[in-house]
């Protein structure tokens, strides 16, 4: 008889294993199913804000964070150089980390193993199994296999074949980040900042997006960029000639490899990032959307990893409560825990990003940016003048 579960999470990533995790610790019988066989490789910028921290440390996972590559500030240019604290927020770190997504994702399901949930690697779900009343009572793996659920967590990513299958109309659309990266040994030596370059041009347009250089330790980097696709001509931009031409703008004397080694090393992978809200509500009945299926990363920086563990850990504690109080037709609980953490900033972020896709807007904007008056402004406005990032010219 194949078994029945509680709880069946699609994709084992960050929000997957969070949401896996936080339903196994209260006793429910879950499953986790990825098409991947664990550790595996995934395109990222590979850094951890000091919130995505947290929410490791609340999983109890400090110990592995401590082994990860510390950061304790950002550097920007604006094209002017300045720096940043992390906010200072009161229960938070005030630090960040860097770590590859191949250490970090096998963290996380194995901790989501250990705490009762059952995985699957090498299993991949083609879409949702539905009843005679389109509601969904589990998934379909490729192979044909059924597995029943009362409940199901998409955390299949941006190209989510549960949210496709079901032909979601959001009442939100927000737009999606193109980035492309390169893990790389460089010779500047490793440093405690992450570094975030403001000036990205195409055909002389600024473009809604930076350039990267994080330290991973050990003398490597992780070099990337990331445009937002409300630019009127995105279509036209080739991200690997984008990438190529940041890594040539960078310091001659740290002897970074060209791009055409990097090619051949497969080291550069380029990725989408929804953001904004992506499917809203983020649930229908039998089913909730966590992660990049949810379209759940920051507007204003792309930070996708903490908002990926904040959704899978607020799905896994609402649907085991719906679960337990009304049944699965029903998660309208998850709707108002989103709305209140993320609506007002998500609501300025898609915006934003609208008012981005026009070229004067940003060309205009980091002009402004580098003004010392306007930038303090503008974090005060972020953050809140007590908890506010410490900044030096």
């Amino acid at each position: 008889m194949t078994p029945r579960y509680d709880v069946v999470v699609a994709g084992g990533g960050p929000s997957g294993a969070a949401a896996a995790w936080q339903a196994a610790h209260v006793g429910a019988k879950v499953l986790v199913v990825d098409k991947a066989e664990f550790p595996r490789d995934k395109p990222c910028g590979d850094g951890l804000t000091a919130r995505a921290v947290s929410y490791l440390q609340k999983m109890g996972l400090a110990d592995d964070v401590a082994t990860f590559h510390r950061v304790n500030r950002v550097t920007v240019f604006s094209p002017s150089r300045w720096e940043m604290s992390f906010p200072r927020r009161p229960g938070m770190p005030d630090h960040g980390h860097t770590v590859s997504r191949t250490h970090l994702d096998t963290v996380l399901l194995r901790h989501a193993e250990k705490a009762g949930a059952e995985v699957r690697e090498g299993a991949e779900v083609a879409g949702p199994d539905l009843d005679a009343d389109g509601r969904v009572v589990g998934v379909v793996l490729k192979s044909g296999e059924k597995i029943s659920a009362d409940a199901v967590v998409a955390a299949d990513g941006a190209y989510s074949p549960v949210k496709r299958a079901l032909n979601i109309d959001s009442e939100y659309n927000g737009y999606s980040a193109i980035a492309i990266r390169a893990e790389m040994h460089a010779d500047p030596p490793d440093t405690d900042s992450l570094d975030i370059y403001l000036k990205l041009q195409f055909q002389g347009d600024q473009l809604p997006g930076y350039g990267w250089v994080f330290p991973m330790g050990n003398g490597r980097f992780n070099i990337g960029v990331g445009y937002v696709n409300c630019y009127r001509n995105w279509q036209a931009i080739n991200a690997t000639q984008l990438l190529d031409e940041f890594l040539r703008s960078l310091p001659r004397d740290w002897h970074l490899p060209p791009i055409a080694d990097l090619k051949k090393s497969r080291s550069v992978r380029a990725w989408r990032l929804p953001m904004g809200f992506t499917a809203w509500p983020p649930w229908r009945p039998g089913v909730v959307f966590t992660g990049d299926a949810l379209g759940a990363a920051k507007p204003v920086s792309g930070a996708g990893i903490s908002k990926a563990l904040e959704s899978g850990l607020v799905a896994g504690e609402c649907v085991i409560a719906a679960l337990q109080n009304g049944g699965p037709d029903d998660f309208t609980n998850y709707t108002q825990r989103l709305e209140a953490a993320w609506g007002r900033e998500y609501r300025l972020g898609r915006n934003g990003h609208r008012l981005a896709g026009i070229p004067v807007i940003p060309n205009t904007g980091i002009k402004l940016l580098d003004k010392p008056l306007v930038r303090d402004c503008a974090l005060r406005v972020m953050y809140g003048k007590s908890h506010g990032p410490l900044h030096t010219y």
